[in-house]
This record gives C-alpha cells, sequence and structure tokens, in this order.
C-alpha cells in the first residue's frame, strides 16, 4: 500500500526436513515423552490433598504445588540459549534426568519440607524437558504439518487423564501415595535409551547460537523463579498472620517477577505489543487460569462435597478429554482467515467454563455442574493452547525457534506459577470459610480468564506480508 512503511525482511537459512519415517518417530517419542509427564502432573493433582496431610503441611498445599513451576521458570529460560548454542540432546537427556531424581525424593520424603525440596528438583529437570522438543517440530517439522504435532502433544494428556487420576485415587486410597510418585522414574529408566535411538536417525541440524548470555540469563532466571517461590511461600501464611509487611511482600515479589522475567521474554510481551508478545503472554495468562482452578478442584469436592480422591481426580480426567478435543479441532482449521479467531474463541469458551464452576462452592449444587463446566473449560483453552505454539513459531525465523520456544515454557510456567501463589494467597486470607474460601478463589480466577480473553484480540500482528509469514510488525 502507498505511503505504508513495509518491514524489513531477514533471510533465513533454509531448514532441513526429516524424512516421513523420521517424523513418525519424532511424533511417537515426543509424544510418549509428554504422557509421562502429564501422567505425573494429572496424578499428584489427585493425590496432593493427601499427601500434605499425611506429612502434616496442609499450610505448604499451594506451596508444594507451585515450586515446581517456580523452578521450571529458571531452567526454562536457559533451555532456548542452551539448545540453540548446543544442540537438543544435552538439554533433553538432563531434563529428563532430573525430572525423574526429584520424583525419586518425593517418593522417600519423610517430612514436607523434604517432599517440597524434591517438586524443586523435579522442576528444574522439567523445565528442560519441553524446549527441545519444540525446536525439534520447528526444526524437522513442515509448517503444515505441525498443527499435528501440536495436536498429539495435547492428546498426550488423554491416555494420563484417563488413567492417571483413577491410578493415583487407588492407590492413596488402597495402598500409599508414595506410589504415586515412584511410576514415572520407573517408566523413564526404559525410556532413555529409546530416546537416544530415535534422535540419532533425524537430520543433522546446525546450531550457531553462543553461550556468551548465558550468565545474565541464568541471573535474570533465578531472580524469577525466586520471586515466584518467594510468592508461594507467603502463601502459605496463615489468615491470622498476614501483616502490612506480608502484602508489601507481595506486591514487591510480584512486580521483581515481573521485572526479572522481561528481558527473557519477547520485547513487549508484558505491555502486551501485538503479534508474538501478546501470543506469548496469553499463552501464559489461558494456562495459569486453567491450572490455578485446577489444582483447587480436588480440594473443593473433598471438603464441600465429601468425594473420595478418586471421584475427586475424575473431574480433571473430563477436563484433559475436552482439552484433546479442542486441540484436535484447532488442528482440523486450515483456513488462515478463520485460524486468525481460534484464540478469540477458546477464550471466551474457557471463560465460560470458568464461570460455572463458582456455584459448585455451595453443597447444595450438585458437583455434575463442576464436570461440564470443567469439561468447557478443558475445551476452550484445548482450542487456543496449542494454536498459539504454531502461531507463535510462524512469527519467528528459523534460527530463532529455540528462543521463541523458550519463551513459549517460560510463559506457561511463569503464569501457572503466578495464578497458584495468587490463588493461594486468596485461599489462605480466608481459610476455614468453607464456601466463601471457594467462592472468591474461583471468582479471581475467572476474572483473570476474562482478561486472556481481552488479551486474544491482539494476538495477530498488526502488519502481515502475504507468503511472508516471518515477516510482521508487531507494534
Amino acid at each position: 500500500m502507498a505511503g505504508e512503511r513495509m518491514p524489513i525482511m531477514k533471510r533465513t537459512r533454509p531448514q532441513p526436513t526429516a524424512s516421513e519415517k523420521a517424523q513418525r518417530w519424532l511424533l511417537w517419542t515426543a509424544t510418549a515423552i509428554i504422557t509421562a509427564i502429564a501422567f505425573e502432573a494429572l496424578a499428584v493433582t489427585t493425590a496432593m490433598p493427601t499427601v500434605t496431610r499425611d506429612l502434616d503441611g496442609e499450610h505448604l498445599f499451594a506451596l508444594a504445588n507451585g515450586i515446581t513451576l517456580a523452578a521450571q521458570l529458571i531452567t526454562t529460560a536457559l533451555a532456548g540459549q542452551w539448545v540453540d548454542a548446543k544442540g537438543v540432546k544435552p538439554a533433553l537427556f538432563i531434563g529428563l534426568s532430573a525430572f525423574a531424581v526429584g520424583l525419586v525424593i518425593c517418593t522417600a520424603a519423610p517430612t514436607i519440607e523434604i517432599f517440597t525440596i524434591g517438586r524443586l528438583v523435579q522442576g528444574l529437570g522439567g523445565g528442560l524437558c519441553v524446549v527441545p522438543l519444540y525446536v525439534l517440530v520447528g526444526r524437522l517439522v513442515p509448517a503444515a504439518q505441525q498443527p499435528k504435532f501440536f495436536a498429539f502433544f495435547a492428546a498426550a494428556w488423554v491416555v494420563p487423564s484417563l488413567v492417571g487420576p483413577a491410578i493415583s485415587g487407588f492407590l492413596v486410597q488402597q495402598i500409599h501415595w508414595r506410589w504415586v510418585f515412584a511410576i514415572v522414574p520407573t517408566i523413564l529408566v526404559f525410556m532413555l535409551p529409546a530416546i537416544g535411538r530415535v534422535l540419532a536417525i533425524l537430520p543433522p541440524m546446525e546450531f550457531t547460537g553462543n553461550l556468551s548470555r548465558i550468565p545474565r540469563t541464568a541471573l535474570l532466571a533465578f531472580g524469577t523463579g525466586g520471586a515466584a517461590i518467594i510468592l508461594q511461600v507467603l502463601s502459605g501464611t496463615t489468615a491470622d498472620d498476614f501483616t502490612v509487611f506480608t502484602y508489601v511482600a507481595i506486591g514487591v515479589s510480584m512486580v521483581a517477577a515481573l521485572a526479572f522475567v522481561r528481558p527473557l521474554l519477547p520485547p513487549g510481551t508484558i505491555s502486551l505489543r501485538r503479534g508474538l508478545p501478546s501470543t506469548i503472554a496469553f499463552r501464559g495468562i489461558i494456562n495459569g487460569t486453567f491450572i490455578g482452578i485446577e489444582i483447587y478442584l480436588p480440594l473443593m469436592l473433598q471438603r464441600i462435597h465429601g468425594w473420595d480422591p478418586f471421584q475427586a481426580g475424575l473431574t480433571l480426567t473430563f477436563g484433559s478429554i475436552t482439552w484433546a478435543l479442542g486441540s484436535f479441532v484447532q488442528a482440523r482449521v486450515v483456513d488462515p482467515d478463520k485460524r486468525k479467531h481460534i484464540a478469540t474463541w477458546g477464550a471466551f469458551i474457557m471463560l465460560v467454563g470458568c464461570v460455572m464452576t463458582i456455584p459448585v462452592a455451595w453443597s447444595s449444587v450438585s458437583p455434575i455442574l463442576l464436570i461440564i463446566a470443567w469439561s468447557i473449560a478443558g475445551l476452550g483453552i484445548g482450542m487456543a493452547f496449542p494454536a498459539m505454539a504454531t502461531h507463535a513459531l510462524s512469527l519467528t525465523p528459523i534460527e530463532k525457534q529455540g528462543g521463541t520456544s523458550s519463551a513459549l515454557q517460560l510463559s506457561d510456567t511463569l503464569g501457572a506459577s503466578l495464578a497458584i501463589a495468587v490463588a493461594g494467597i486468596v485461599f489462605a486470607l480466608i481459610a476455614g470459610q468453607g464456601t466463601l474460601s471457594f467462592f472468591v478463589l474461583l471468582v479471581v480466577m475467572s476474572g483473570l480468564a476474562a482478561f486472556a480473553l481481552a488479551v486474544s484480540f491482539r494476538v495477530e500482528p498488526k502488519v502481515t506480508v502475504v507468503g511472508l509469514p516471518n515477516s510482521v510488525d508487531s507494534r
């Protein structure tokens, strides 16, 4: 268009493409890794009320849940630069090993403090696991096939959602909660050699990044993760112990977390600049909203409605199934004009589901409504979440996809970590009030879902050059 400044294009290196056979092996291997991680996440959520009660650590419920995500912030921030410089293998194998070690510590933990340390180690490993998978997809899989991969990644939560809560509930009630944490490390022992063989058949990739910025990144990552951990520690404060100092510490920690993470994300992410920055921010907000509500659903069903751990865990099953369903729906949308609206539709559907959970805080309302509500919320985030991964990679030059993959995971983890901390603080302020505690918590989280809907309108760049998806003006 005459008179309009067009963005300057940068040439990118041609990317190798894996053979169809190698792509199939990559798809199944990556899906297996995410399935193992998903099983642990869903099983732990179901078991956590029993764990904290058994270890006399209910005051650390939010911290024991959230410290894993806070730790992931640290290694996720480092993973992008590490992968861009050294390739995917070191980060992936060290990440999986640390993830398993953390779970072993949780299995043997004699106290809630040792258990929390295990969750910390688990998070440090988990932060290194997913970024390499995103980079492999971004580099080796044609753009037209990438939505299929991300749909399978979402579907990797289906089987764990079907069997994870059930297995966890059975183990907690019939044997012991410690077995919930012992399953995945055992599986990973057998998976690691197979993963190595699959990586060996992939085409060689050139990684031209350097580690010169790692010290600065590490400082920022530790600052972000440390601030998030402090927030979660504060969420363990009892209502009677909240003072002016507590509120000041909460505010300072929240500001510090955002200030430290800002240089680790694309410029404009915190201020919600259009395009890639808002795409990154949107993923974090919807992920935080969903997880911030989800971890309290089993607790609410057990305390308010008298459900046992097995029954309460089934709620997570329905949400995960519809998440996968929504992911496959978005993968089938190939028209670029229609894909532009996936984020908004997904955010709106998720908001409806979140709002519908609020009445279940009353014991007189049937918990069946919660199952319906969480199924709707799962469908919404299932549509929006994986679609934003494809969208973000399409806006990124190939040599910088490690950084974008890291930013996606960092935003996901930061959003979840801060949302869990906020939910824990809200819950702690009115703990012991039964229905009122859960009612206020769900209202606050639904407000965050409404904010996500507003951000969804900013994920599309202001200017896009037809045929050149990596050329954007995201002012």
